[in-house]
């Protein structure tokens, strides 16, 4: 029975995922054109939206995944003896793994907190001028986020949990539960099992226009990377709240040319 149940959790996630992308792209519009119309509400309710997915998509991942921890690690994956392993490990061995990565997630932090006490010790933010350095074609090659950026102290406190969640059941659905899922019914191994996967996490992000797919597959190639090298998720999950942290906790940060696209959107 608990092998039917495991499958079954499985199959509904991929099915839940398919569902939220496609109608995550349709009601996109939709958000943007009530951000600029003044809704106070509308960003607020798509990250709750957006928090529901995450926690929801987590859980069933891990019922698919048996709760077993094992399936959760890197080395379920036998990635070691492949050439993407092999690349990975002659790329970092002279990084020790206990004082190399720990050291960078412990620089991001550090960085990300000084930058924090420096951006909430201005009262105020200095008004953001308008971009008129930035040509026009340039602009179609940035990804469409700029109806999401926080604006209020509420949305940007919201936008934290969002990130926070985003860190770990992203990581946990996206790097444990898919690759786990590709290699181990499905066979794939090396290097087509990580860009299948980088892919498909990208792919989730089509509401953010073909560059927005580009960063994210980017993104999951990284995140791949960080996973096999340290063979936990632990890290992953934390460099991945800390990019989504900062839109929350340093909005002006966000290129400009971004929230410039979406003020002319909106004019």
């Amino acid at each position: 029975m608990q092998p039917v149940l495991f499958w079954l959790a499985g199959t509904v996630l991929s099915a839940y995922i398919v569902y939220e992308v496609i109608k995550t792209s349709r009601d996109y519009p939709t958000l943007k054109q009530a951000v600029a119309q003044g809704d106070a509400e509308a960003r607020a309710q798509f990250y709750m939206r957006i928090m529901r997915f995450e926690w929801v998509s987590a859980a069933l991942a891990l019922v698919a995944l048996s709760f077993d921890r094992t399936k959760l690690t890197a080395a379920s994956l036998q990635l070691s003896d492949t050439g993407f392993g092999r690349w990975i490990s002659s790329e970092t061995a002279n990084l020790s793994r206990s004082s190399g990565i720990v050291g960078i997630a412990a620089g991001l932090l550090l960085g990300l907190g000084i930058m924090s006490i420096v951006r909430l010790r201005a009262r105020r933010s200095k008004p953001i001028p308008p971009d008129t350095g930035t040509k026009s074609w340039v602009r179609k090659f940035v990804p469409d986020i700029g109806p999401l950026i926080p604006i209020t102290a509420r949305e940007r406190l919201l936008f934290a949990v969002v990130a926070i969640s985003a860190g770990i059941c992203e990581e946990i659905v996206f790097r444990g539960w898919l690759l786990f899922s590709l290699h181990s019914p499905f066979g794939l191994t090396g290097t087509a099992l990580v860009l299948l996967a980088a892919l498909l996490f990208g792919l989730c992000h089509v509401y953010q226009g073909v560059t927005g797919v580009i960063g994210a597959t980017l993104a999951g190639l990284l995140l791949t990377a960080l996973y096999v090298v340290t063979g936990t998720l632990l890290v992953p999950i934390v460099l991945h709240a800390l990019i989504d942290l900062r839109v929350a906790i340093l909005p002006n940060s966000v290129p400009q040319v971004i929230r410039t696209q979406f003020q002319e959107e909106r004019a």
